[in-house]
């Protein structure tokens, strides 16, 4: 492959921050303006998006041209009502891992909440390349935020001021008809895809979940990555992926051998380690996606991943390294125009940071040597349109981890999962989730508004099944209403 030439930009972040900051200081000069693109098509109607997401490869609505370049403005403002059977915490994103006992205060409280933090601002840029240039066809820029960073502890009292929060920024460049470079934070390439492999948010299999969290099983995950994608045709695609690396124990607490435990807690994420934690190096990431109609499709993914720590004495060079991964495979099938059945499922040893976060990433032996920790998680599900205007989904999705123990130098029991663990060792989550959505106003230029509805059942299994009660349950519901800016 040729190198960029010189007339642009050799990072691709750069290259997206500077057409971002071109198009704010001429949009003012603009906004008065029709499109100066000679053969811009007039807006339509969108079509009703039940899901989350709001972008995909192909730009839709109305834009402002700013030199060679294409502004849009969008996303939408949405207020989300929930209620869950018990205090399960988490707002607008469950918390699936730690679902209250009923031997437990938060067990045994209900939780209602109205809330505004889902609503989501998005600034994308489109810039085509004169025909003269055919090695370079397009170059995109593209940032989603939204309400749903960290909270203080007072913040539903007065003010309700949610964080302003980072979900994607990224930057693409379409080298000749085949081939695109990405670079920034995205999907992850773990993400299934719908159709061809794509970096844009809608273009993934997200379920029309209301829960920002998605679905517990789902293989997700927004990641700072460089990735190559070629798509010879749209009956197969290709992409492999760099991302970054994050080795963790999350909050599933693994007991660690006495030897070492703060020197490896140092080292593994375990919910508040921030950007401390001393990784050996990217994740690899590769898929393809078959496409052989156009009702069916198939894509499979994998993941290598590298684990490292040191323990003291660290002059003697006291480290262990030991490398895990795993594979997922997404289908669906239109059974009729309007009914699409899908399932996914992943299988690996040290995968759990891409099932959500739900399982840690590894356990440790008494000398601190590491173990990946097994799991498999799946989805399966059915969505239906029901007309233009109105969309119905159902979905059956979990996670499963395997028992991984050892026995430490004092003899108590190690891991993950063993009689007397904590009763954050999930044997198994299982989520069961009903949807719909209805569009209420649609316009060619003043946008949209629609309604969603979620209902779910959780319950989740502990590992130490001689302590009662041995799962726990809850029922939730979500109510939405959303305003889609044009």
């Amino acid at each position: 492959m040729s190198p960029l030439p010189q007339s642009l930009p050799r990072s691709g972040v750069v290259a997206a921050l500077a057409v971002a900051l071109l198009t704010v200081a001429m949009a003012s000069q603009t906004a008065a303006q029709p499109s100066a693109a000679p053969d811009q098509q007039p807006p339509v109607e969108r079509p009703l998006n039940p899901t989350q997401e709001v972008a995909g490869a192909t730009p839709q609505g109305p834009s402002l041209a700013v030199g060679p370049a294409q502004l849009r403005v969008g996303g939408y403002l949405g207020l989300t009502a929930f209620v869950r059977s018990t205090n399960g915490g988490g707002g607008v994103g469950t918390n699936f891992a730690s679902i209250p006992y009923a031997d437990t205060l938060q067990g045994n409280v209900s939780e209602t909440r109205l809330s505004a933090q889902s609503s989501r601002i998005t600034l994308r840029v489109d810039a085509d390349f004169p025909e003269g240039k055919p090695r370079f066809r397009k170059l995109a820029g593209y940032f989603e935020m939204d309400f749903n960073g960290s909270v203080s502890g007072s913040i539903a009292v007065t003010s309700t001021s949610a964080t302003f929060r980072l979900r994607h920024a990224f930057t693409e460049v379409q080298y000749g008809a085949a081939f695109s470079l990405a670079a920034g934070q995205a999907f992850s390439l773990m993400t299934p895809q719908k159709r061809e492999i794509s970096m844009w948010p809608s273009d993934v299999e997200m379920s029309q979940a209301v829960d920002t969290n998605y679905l517990a099983g789902m293989v997700w995950g927004r990641i700072p990555q460089f990735r190559l994608t070629w798509r010879p045709s749209t009956v197969f695609n290709w992409a492999i992926s760099l991302e970054n690396p994050e080795q963790q124990l999350g909050r599933a607490i693994v007991a660690l051998p006495r030897c070492c435990a703060s020197d490896i807690d140092a080292q593994y994420n375990t919910g508040s380690d921030e950007l401390n934690v001393p990784n050996l190096m990217p994740d690899l990431i590769t898929r393809l996606a078959f496409n052989p109609t156009s009702a069916v499709h198939l894509d499979v993914g994998g993941v290598l991943r590298a684990f490292r720590h040191r323990v003291a004495p660290y002059q003697d060079d006291h480290t262990f390294t030991t490398v895990g991964g795993g594979t997922n495979i997404n289908g669906s099938v239109g059974v009729t125009p309007n009914t699409k059945v899908l399932g996914q499922f992943v299988i690996g040893a040290g995968i759990g940071r891409y099932i959500g976060g739900l399982v840690p990433d590894v356990t440790f032996a008494a000398d601190s040597s590491i173990d990946p920790l097994d799991a498999t998680a799946w989805v399966g599900g059915v969505e239906q349109k029901l007309g233009p205007w109105i969309s119905a989904a159902a979905y059956y999705s979990g996670v499963h981890t395997d028992r991984q123990t050892a026995i430490d130098t004092d003899g108590k029991s190690i891991g993950f999962g063993f009689a007397g663990s904590s009763n954050s060792n999930n044997k198994s989550i299982q989520e069961l989730t009903f949807s719909g959505s209805f569009a209420a106003f649609r316009s060619t230029d003043r946008g949209s508004a629609q309604v969603s509805f979620q209902y779910s059942w959780l319950d989740r299994e502990r590992w130490d099944a001689s302590v009662l009660p041995s799962s726990a349950s809850m029922h939730m519901f979500f109510a939405q209403i959303r305003y889609n800016l044009p």
